[in-house]
């Protein structure tokens, strides 16, 4: 029995690498080659700026990803808008159709969030290209403040959920090692509003914006 037992160990180790061979030619291969890690992560606030129905628009955003292998990112994300809207078309058709409240403070008001993929191109330099891409679901509604209130209490008109796409591009500087600011633009796509007396491509609109990151690369 000893001597068998020593000859199967024996017969076992040489067999392994070849058992290990087979089972690494046999493993799926991935997207992002087979020595993925997460080398990274960081926070970010966005600032994005646009034109709505005729009003400036100042969007202020937030992020969080790891990064895999310093070359690209995946996280989620979330923005909405810090500006009043105005579309007087809607508010004649409130008016129209018996609204009898004070309509001064109506504004349209509107957000998205989903998940964030953001590939980096020339990672090691000091200044480098970031492609942020984000896909969601958004949120688009009319209100107002009913008489008296503080202001942060509003009355709902109409609303709606939407899909959301927002490619980009930003030149990102990194100024010290855990801080990076960005500056770029991007293109936000929504399916249709459907909102009364609104445009149905009313979100689709160029983006200038910039981004502060603190994290780890």
């Amino acid at each position: 029995m000893r001597f068998h037992s020593r000859h199967l160990a024996i017969v076992l180790t040489l067999m392994f690498p070849l058992f290990a061979h087979a089972q690494d030619e046999e493993r799926p291969r991935t997207l992002l080659g087979d020595s993925n890690r997460v080398t990274g992560a960081y926070f970010g606030m966005t600032g994005r700026y646009t034109g709505v129905l005729s009003s400036d628009v100042l969007h202020i955003g937030f992020s969080g990803a790891v990064i895999i292998n310093h070359r690209i990112a995946f996280g989620i994300m979330g923005t909405w808008s810090t500006s009043p809207i105005k579309n007087d078309a809607y508010r004649e058709f409130l008016v129209d159709n018996g609204q009898a409240s004070d309509l001064s403070g109506l504004e349209l008001r509107y957000g998205y969030w989903g998940v964030l993929v953001e590939p980096v191109l020339w990672h090691r330099s000091a200044v480098h290209v970031a492609l942020p891409v984000s896909i969601g679901l958004g949120s688009a509604s009319y209100s107002f403040p009913p008489p008296g209130s503080d202001g942060y209490q509003r009355n709902r008109t109409d609303g709606q959920a939407f899909f959301a796409l927002e490619p980009g591009l930003e030149v990102e500087l990194s100024i010290v090692d855990a801080l990076r600011v960005g500056f770029g633009g991007s293109y936000l796509y929504t399916s249709d509003i459907t909102l009364p007396e609104t445009p149905a491509d009313v979100l689709r609109t160029p983006m200038a914006r910039m981004t502060i990151k603190i994290g780890e690369w």
